[in-house]
């Protein structure tokens, strides 16, 4: 976040500089406009991608201020290009975090373009030749700052981030162990768990082709990608671990074992911790310091399991440690592959001529294409809602003449989320932070000029509006308001009406946002929560299949591929959820039934994980007497599987996505499973059992309801 912001303070500053000391302000500022626009898409990935991006935020800022100047004097022309380019802007959010700093690009240059009429086609030509300038500037800046890394360094970045993932994970579910707090609940743990999954959703965004594939490009990036998988088994094997901790009689259990509980759940988030500094940095001291960790929690084990345990309690304190030396082994192994990747050079001493050629490959391009015309329901009911109320205050602006409107579509286009409560929620937070900051601002440069107020504001401004950007959007608001505030006093435009103004628009704009929601092809998630509960199931259903019938189930991808499918329309539907509770209705809400279906499908997802985790790191056969039970238990599960499809078409909830449905005589394919994985298979046939009796109730309540309705 600190080099982020410190990349936008050279791209701003610099230029702004520029045209106050050669007194043309006026030019600099499109210099500005261009250069900070792209400025707020963050680089992250490959110095390849990174290059990539920057040379698309560089040609979107070009296009779309050509587009934004020929129709700056035309009124009738300004809407329907408006209405077309907001359209585009939103579906670049199908491009992931990258994608909305480019739509950020695509409507400021629109917008801003279009609020400053020029005098003729030669005068649109200068504008676009310094919007270009602007835009090789933040080209020049971010591929400076991106050359003087290690290669591997943003792959390193983004396995770090799911260390530290892991270790508040841990956190979370040491609480209630230490006797002095309390126990987390089930949906907190769940909300950290999900952190872990959308780190490792990231970091796949960026390194995808590398994910399931050995063709690497260099050794070094094989070994990334093995302590990527590293880290994804230690965060579920932790979760594995809660498992157990939960079924404890903690009543039965001595204060001096819940004492060493408690010092083996903190030992694994220090760890964890600490693998987070080791993945990036490499440090030998590093490595000392995690092996002095380890000895303690070896330690711990050794405690906990020489202590005189309940024999109740014997069973689940066995898989407790036994899941613990397993995030051990795993710890040493990541710390394997961190040392072993050598020859780590930076980046321009790393590509070649022909390995640079290769970034502007037109295949990359076609993909980045093919991803933004990848148009679903939501993502068009959003785009073309989020397109008619920017056109609507863009005309209503420009019909009434309103000095320095253009704040007007600005704030509609950043507050406009695709759901109510996150809409409800940002324009709160941008009102609040915007009327404060132009407060705040307008005290501050009341100041004598001897204390340098306005040139503080502009270089410290832009590194704090960028660190809170992903964390606290109010406060991020703020300091954006205090640099806007700066950068028109630089410009000697500042003045109480333009704060009066930037705020009433602000205001305005919220409330237009906020307004269409409700009014603007609404998407309710009373509607869409079913859809995304029978989705969750369906992938249940598909990475099932896949594990246990591979001979019927036709597929090139591995078991994480469908670990990851089911993992994220779990996510969606528990996000679904929430947003529901928070939506306004005078309708009873069916909040408990709801979320029993989303936990059983959580539940089932994490079975069927621990099944495969146990497969990769520790296989053993059994005896042959066992076969038909296993296959017996599997074919139960199959039937529940099936009877909960079933039960989902009797309620006619829809889904985009279908799952191939075997019936319960199909011959199962599979490699036998060893005593734990059998507690697994257990474990998943009673959670599918407790699935089948709710929607056999919700069934009952469907039809009877009907029935009433009829």
């Amino acid at each position: 976040m600190l080099s982020w912001g410190i990349r936008m303070t050279i791209a701003v500053v610099v230029p702004l500089f520029y045209g106050l000391y050669t007194s043309r302000t006026a030019e600099a500022m499109w210099i500005i406009v261009a250069a900070e626009s792209i400025g707020w898409v963050e680089l992250k990935g490959s110095f390849a991608q990174r290059v990539r991006v920057l040379l698309g935020g560089a040609f979107l800022a070009l296009v779309f201020g050509f587009a934004g100047s020929i129709s700056s004097n035309s009124l009738w022309l300004s809407i329907p290009l408006m209405l077309v380019v907001v359209f585009i802007a939103s579906l670049f959010k199908n491009l992931g975090e990258r994608g909305s700093g480019l739509s950020l690009t695509v409507y400021v240059m629109f917008i801003t373009a279009n609020a400053y009429p020029v005098t003729d086609f030669a005068d649109t030509l200068d504008r676009c030749g310094y919007i270009a300038l602007g835009g090789g500037w933040a080209f020049l800046v971010g591929t400076i700052a991106s050359l003087f890394m290690s290669e591997q360094t943003p792959y390193k970045r983004s396995i770090a981030f799911i260390w530290k993932s892991t270790a508040s994970l841990a956190d979370i579910i040491d609480q209630g162990w230490d006797g002095k707090t309390q126990k987390a609940g089930i949906r907190e743990i769940y909300l950290k768990e999900k952190e872990v999954n959308a780190a490792i959703e990231s970091s796949l965004q960026l390194y995808e082709k590398r994910a399931y594939h050995n063709n690497h490009d260099s050794e070094n990036a094989h070994l990334m990608a093995q302590l990527r998988r590293t880290v994804y088994l230690t965060s579920a094997t932790l979760m594995t671990l809660a498992e157990e901790l939960d079924g404890l009689k903690v009543n039965l259990l001595s204060g001096e074992q819940k004492q060493s509980i408690h010092a083996i759940l903190k030992s694994i988030a220090v760890i964890c911790e600490r693998m987070t500094i080791y993945t990036v940095t490499s440090k030998p001291e590093e490595e000392v310091l995690l092996r002095s960790r380890i000895i303690r929690l070896q330690n711990m084990i050794a405690l906990l399991r020489e202590s005189s345990i309940p024999v109740s309690e014997q069973r689940s304190i066995k898989y407790v440690l036994h899941f613990t030396e397993r995030i051990i082994r795993l710890i040493e192994d990541g710390m394997g592959h961190i040392s072993s990747v050598a020859g780590d050079r930076k980046v321009y001493r790393s590509y070649s001529l022909m390995k640079t050629l290769l970034i502007l490959h037109h295949r990359h391009w076609i993909d980045s294409i093919r991803r933004l015309a990848n148009i679903n329901t939501h993502s068009f009911r959003f785009a073309l809602r989020t397109a008619i109320v920017a056109t609507f205050a863009l005309f209503v602006y420009k019909w009434f003449e309103i000095d320095h409107g253009y704040w007007l579509p600005f704030t509609v286009m950043i507050v406009i989320q695709p759901h109510f409560g996150a809409t409800i929620k940002k324009a709160f937070d941008r009102v609040l932070g915007t009327v404060l900051g132009v407060i705040v601002g307008g005290l501050l440069l009341t100041l004598p000029h001897e204390f340098h107020t306005k040139e503080i504001l502009l270089i410290v401004c832009p590194v704090l509006m960028v660190y809170f950007l992903r964390t606290r959007y109010g406060v991020a608001t703020f300091f954006i308001s205090l640099f806007l505030v700066a950068l028109f006093a630089a410009e000697n435009q500042l003045d109480n009406g333009v704060i009066i103004i930037r705020a009433l628009c602000t205001v305005g704009g919220a409330a237009l946002a906020v307004v269409a929601e409700f009014a603007l092809l609404p998407t309710w998630d009373k509607k869409w929560l079913p859809r995304h509960i029978t989705e969750a199931v369906n992938a249940n259903y598909n990475y099932f299949l896949f594990t246990f019938y591979p001979n019927h189930f036709s597929s090139i991808h591995q078991w994480t591929h469908y670990r990851r499918l089911s993992e994220s329309a779990n996510s969606n539907a528990f996000d679904s959820f929430n947003r529901y509770l928070q939506e306004p209705t005078s309708k009873d809400k069916d909040f408990s039934m709801y979320y029993q279906f989303i936990s059983h499908c959580i539940r089932i997802t994490r079975e069927l994980n621990n099944y495969h985790i146990e497969s990769d790191i520790h296989k053993r056969s059994v005896q042959s007497k066992d076969f038909e039970k296993q296959k017996q238990k599997i074919a139960e599960c199959l039937a529940q599987f099936n009877a909960i499809e079933h039960s989902i078409k009797k309620l006619e909830w829809g889904s985009e996505h279908q799952s191939q449905e075997l019936m319960e005589d199909v011959r199962v394919s599979y490699i036998p499973l060893n005593d734990t994985q059998t507690i697994y298979l257990d474990k998943l046939s009673i959670e599918l059992n407790a699935f089948v009796r709710d929607m056999d109730k919700w069934v009952k309540k469907f039809k009877e309801t009907n029935s009433t309705a009829g």
